[in-house]
Parts: C-alpha cells; structure tokens; sequence
C-alpha cells in the first residue's frame, strides 16, 4: 500500500519532538511559558497540550 505525501505539518500544531521538550521541562521544574519560550509557541498552547494529555494523578506523558 503506497501512502502519500502529505507534505509539511504545519506549525501551528506541536511535533513530537515539541511534546517530549515540554514533558522534559515539567520534569525539570520549568515554568510553563520558559517551556513555550524554548520552543517557540505560545504558553496557551502549551497549558491546553498538558491539560489534554495529563493523566489522573497529574503527570503529563507526551
């Protein structure tokens, strides 16, 4: 089965690797907008991906 290429993701939305640096910066005690800072998206987008994606007892998991 051939898949195509559906091009570039566009920016607005966070990559995996964007989601592995905010679990890394939680896991450091970073603050949420140094962790939207470093990778360069806003701190809303940022609280919305760790309020979706917490679990029961409050850890984030990308």
């Amino acid at each position: 089965m051939i898949v195509p290429d559906l091009g570039p993701i566009s920016p607005r939305f966070l990559t995996q690797n964007d989601r592995i640096a905010i679990a890394d910066g939680l896991h450091a005690k970073q603050s949420v907008k140094e962790i939207a800072a470093s990778i360069g998206k806003s701190f809303q987008t940022v609280y919305r991906e760790i309020k979706r994606n917490a679990k029961p007892d409050g850890s984030y998991h990308p």
